[in-house]
């Protein structure tokens, strides 16, 4: 050891003195050296502490024990008192009622001895601890029960009612002997407790005075009840003795009631309650007592006296209101007693605490130097350690005063809104964070008393640099207090790449979603127990059943197939895993799904996997699509190929007649042979439009028109030569109509010739047409009707009618009753007026007939352009260069045969380039071609649409007519919007081919400059 600790070891050991031996010498400096005065001084201030601590719970415990005493004496001495009186008033109704012998005592006696009983059992239990008092509470008992049910119960009951006066009076001297003996058990039980209470008593003069008072109410009382019995007494036997017994009763109420007044000091209640019961006792006295007891000594009749109530009431009102003083005091006694405990309680806890403070305050001054040093250099360590994690951590950190200033910024935070260091202290918080999201996702400024109570939550807001570039930021506040003072802590991070990520996540879904609802097949994805997560709309319109219905049910439930797949599962779930595993292996490729509604669709499905990145199966999507659409589709392909080859044979065929009907005279014979050829040609039209329009649903081709002239020329025509008539009944001035002529009259003369064939015998077919204006809401009278204006057309026949199980389904496609029908007629009509934005209803009873009824929109304020008949060569005849463009050479050649004929100059192409080629040498030669004729569909790639484009850059005046055998293609119908001044269906007539390149030659001459929509071309 170096010389320099050596000195400082010694100058720390304490000098003590020489006469101590060596062994205790070395132990005292060893204890009170430096090393060891701290811990010396904690032993020490302990052990001082648990003696002082045993000290004062020893006494607290003490005390608490007396008080269980005093509590018990004087519950005890309370007892004692009210048994001795419930014995004098059990005395008493005894008495009164040899006096009077009035059944009425005998049920308050009963009550008396039951509570007198309890009384007696209560007393018992508090003498558990005490068995020489406690048998001799039970002898007492014992003696009060005896005589109450030996001699006071028989009277009652006329079993041992007196009849002499000798006979009364021994039975009061047994009565008095009997009960003798237990008020005297009572009394030095009650003497004894008295003795015990007085010495533990004076402790506390709340006690005293408490006990005191509690002790002399059950005398008062007593001496109520004596009178009373002392009295009756008296009026039974007329002994003096018992007189003298009354007088002393009186005596001790004024002395006890004077006692009590003293006791009662300046407590108003207590006065007032004394009052009452002297001046009752007083009135009791002086209205019957003393008169009763004057006439007993006189000889007089006290019969009508003695029954009299009101001296029992007096009496009673007395017991009544000594009762309630008694429990008054009562609950005082307790209240102060709990009180007394409850501050000897505190008091002793507070003398406790304080000399444990002063313990500590010992123990930690050895401590205080020490403990300082190191805390301070605890301290230090600490805010280093919390300086450097707030100068690193990557989030900005901002600490806000209550006024919303800024009163500490990390680096982090300065370098998110490009400060420098300290440049924003004391600036206001809303100046780096301008505006917020608020709690309905809406962007508002920040108000910053609002903004504090977003306290604890996370908050989408808007940073702004010191250079006023906005981003999107996270902050989270909280709230603390730093000496007395609040102080918000906001972490902020830039959200801008999460925004961004967030973004790009919605635009995938999105994407998907798009894809999923643009997808003809249905698409169910289900998790890896079956349930479903997503379906697309095509799965919603088989299975009926919505996306938000769906979600979370069990795929068996909503994609119902014909197969048992549930026995499957259960047949085989030993075997799988999972669900998913079920539905790969067990669902076959073609079933039958029946939907929500119960309709069936024959489909083909496929199920695939969805596997998580360990390479399990965490799910399965189904594919399914309808095979029957899809054979509808392919049908609708086909009729659409077949019936456009069909009408460039038919346009050729009636071109060729309706030519040959122009060149020759209208009175030569092959007229008549030609017009039939042109009508076997029309209904081979109207029966490939007819499969069309069921096979793909053609768009109808609508101009305005009048309904009158065609109902009456369609059911003209198609009732010629049959056995029924027609009865129409034609509103005068019935409302235009948009509508496709052609279309809607194939629906009349369907409706027409199914009604010719429901009466076989013949009969009157009955049509009429109104003008009809349909209500909303409540005033709607047809259902699936929108509300406004239609034409109403009802059909009616007088046929063998439908029966009522094939009505809900004469418009299903292919559905007949007819041995050579093939179930398109109803079909089509009602895919037609569908497609005319109308409704088709039908009613039928059979053997009365049927009646469908067409509502089709009606223009009611559009005029109807005039129609244009031309007679004949001259009237259709014009002049100008026109251009056919169509694949079948047959076409052109009629084409071009009959424009040559009618004044025009033609050329031809079989494609469309080579069209567009031709129209650009001859514009660029001067020789404009007035009007283009161009096939929708051309060989080559490019229709007719794509080459009006090309032409339309040529020249964007050019005149062109759009001309197809596929009557629902949208360019048919709508042929204004892709740039077509005109339209012609195949097949056409040669008179309706010459006014149509005439009209559209003669607009185009008005309007020099045409208005095309050039952006809907491309």
């Amino acid at each position: 050891m170096p010389p320099s600790d050596r000195d400082s070891s010694v100058e720390n050991v304490p000098v003590l003195a020489p006469g101590i031996p060596g062994i205790l010498r070395r132990s005292l400096a060893k204890l009170l050296s430096s090393a060891h005065l701290v811990l010396s001084g904690t032993t020490a201030s302990i052990l001082v502490i648990i003696f002082l601590g045993s000290l004062f719970v020893f006494v607290a415990l003490r005390n608490h024990h007396g008080d269980e005493i005093r509590a018990r004496t004087v519950q005890l001495t309370r007892l004692s008192s009210l048994i001795e009186n419930d014995i004098a008033e059990l005395e008493d109704y005894h008495r009164g009622f040899l006096l009077t012998h009035r059944s009425q005592y005998f049920a308050p006696f009963q009550e008396r001895r039951n509570a007198m009983k309890k009384r007696l059992e209560e007393l018992n239990g508090r003498l558990l601890d005490n068995p020489v008092q406690r048998k001799r509470v039970i002898k007492a008992e014992d003696i009060v029960l005896r005589w109450a049910d030996q001699v006071a119960q028989p009277a009652f009951l006329g079993q041992g009612a007196p009849s002499t006066a000798s006979d009364t009076s021994s039975a009061l001297t047994l009565s008095n002997a009997s009960l003798d003996q237990a008020r005297w058990i009572l009394q030095s039980l009650k003497d004894e407790e008295q003795i015990l209470l007085s010495q533990r008593a004076g402790e506390q003069e709340m006690a005293t005075q408490s006990t005191q008072i509690l002790d002399s109410l059950p005398k008062l009382e007593r001496a109520v009840i004596e009178m009373n019995k002392g009295k009756r007494g008296f009026l039974l036997t007329n002994d003096n003795g018992f007189l003298e017994t009354y007088r002393r009763s009186v005596e001790n109420f004024y002395r006890y009631h004077a006692y009590l007044t003293i006791l009662a000091g300046d407590a108003p209640r207590r006065t007032q309650l004394l009052s009452d019961i002297r001046s009752n006792l007083e009135r009791w006295i002086s209205s019957s007592a003393q008169p009763e007891i004057n006439a007993k000594q006189q000889g007089r009749d006290i019969s009508a006296m003695i029954g009299n109530d009101q001296s029992e009431q007096l009496i009673n009102q007395i017991q009544r209101t000594i009762a309630e003083f008694q429990r008054n005091e009562l609950a005082s006694y307790d209240a102060g007693s709990s009180a007394a405990v409850r501050h000897r309680i505190w008091s002793t806890i507070g003398l406790l605490t304080l000399v444990l403070v002063v313990a500590l305050l010992i123990s930690s001054n050895t401590y205080s130097l020490a403990l300082v040093r190191r805390n301070l250099s605890q301290l230090g360590a600490a805010e280093i350690r919390i300086r450097a994690i707030i100068e690193n951590t990557l989030d900005g950190m901002i600490i806000v005063d209550r006024a919303g200033t800024i009163t500490l910024m990390n680096p982090a935070a300065e370098r998110l809104f490009g400060c420098g260091k300290h440049e924003m202290l004391n600036q206001a918080f809303l100046t780096l964070v301008p505006q917020a999201y608020n709690t309905e996702a809406d962007l508002q400024l920040v108000d910053w008393e609002e903004f504090t109570k977003r306290t604890g939550t996370t908050v989408l807001a808007v940073g702004r640099t010191r250079r006023h570039v906005t981003f999107p930021i996270e902050i989270s506040l909280a709230k603390m207090t730093v000496d007395q003072s609040t102080l918000y802590v906001a972490m902020i991070r830039d959200v801008t790449e999460r925004k961004r990520f967030e973004r790009e996540i919605a635009a995938e879904k999105e994407n998907l979603a798009v894809t999923l609802r643009s997808i003809g097949d249905g698409v169910i994805t289900t998790d890896v127990q079956g349930k479903i997560i997503m379906i697309n709309q095509a799965a919603e319109a088989l299975t009926g059943w919505t996306a938000e219905e769906a979600k979370g049910h069990p795929l068996k439930s909503v994609f119902k197939i014909s197969i048992d797949l549930a026995a499957q599962t259960r047949g085989h779930r030993s075997t799988y895993r999972n669900e998913a595993y079920s539905l790969l292996l067990k669902l076959p490729s073609n079933a039958t799904l029946v939907s929500r509604d119960g309709t069936e669709h024959l489909i083909e499905q496929v199920v695939s996997p969805i596997r998580d990145r360990r390479n399990e199966v965490a799910g399965v999507v189904l594919v399914f699509r309808d095979i029957i659409e899809r054979e509808h589709k392919q049908l609708g392909l086909l009729a659409g190929g077949i019936a456009h080859d069909f009408n460039n044979l038919l346009t050729a065929i009636m071109g060729n007649i309706s030519l040959a009907s122009l060149l020759i005279p209208a009175t030569d014979e092959m007229t008549t042979r030609l017009a039939d050829a042109k009508n076997a040609s029309m209904r081979a039209r109207d029966l490939a439009q007819q499969l069309l329009t069921f096979a793909r649903g053609g768009a109808p081709i609508k101009k305005t028109a009048s309904l009158t002239r065609l109902v009456q020329d369609t059911v003209s025509f198609c009732l010629r030569g049959s056995q029924s008539r027609s009865e129409c009944d034609l509103e005068d001035n019935l409302w235009p109509s948009e509508i496709d002529s052609g279309q809607i009259s194939q629906v009349i003369a369907n409706l027409v010739v199914n009604a010719e064939q429901a009466m076989p015998t013949g009969g009157t077919l009955h049509v009429t047409c109104e003008n009809f204006r349909h209500g909303s809401g409540k005033n709607a009278t047809v259902p699936d009707l929108p509300s406004g204006e239609f034409v109403k057309i009802t059909i009616r026949d007088e046929g063998v009618g439908i029966p009522e199980q094939n009505l809900k389904r004469i418009f299903d496609p292919y559905f007949t009753t007819k041995p050579k029908g093939n179930g398109l007629g109803l079909a089509t009509a009602y895919s037609i007026v569908k497609h005319h934005k109308g409704l088709i209803t039908v009613e039928s009873e059979v053997n009365k007939g049927s009646t469908f009824t067409l509502y089709l929109p009606a223009a009611a304020h559009v005029a109807v352009p005039e129609e244009t008949g031309y007679a004949g060569v001259k009237e259709l005849s014009g002049t100008g260069r026109v251009l056919i463009v169509d694949d079948e050479e047959a076409i052109r050649t009629l084409v071009e045969f009959t424009l040559t004929h009618l004044g025009y100059k033609v050329c031809s192409a079989a494609t469309a380039l080579e069209g567009v080629e031709l129209y650009r040498q001859k514009l660029q030669a001067g020789e404009r071609f007035d009007c283009v004729i161009l096939d929708l569909t051309l060989p080559g790639g490019m229709g007719g649409r794509d080459a009006l484009k090309l032409l339309l850059e040529i020249d964007p005046s050019v005149n062109a007519i759009v001309s197809s055998g596929y009557a629902m293609d949208a360019t048919m119908s709508h042929y204004q919007d892709f740039g077509f001044r005109g339209v012609i269906t195949k097949p056409y007539e040669a008179a309706e081919l010459g006014r149509t390149v005439r009209e559209v030659i003669e607009s185009g001459r008005i309007k020099l400059v045409p208005d095309l929509d050039l952006q809907a071309v491309g």
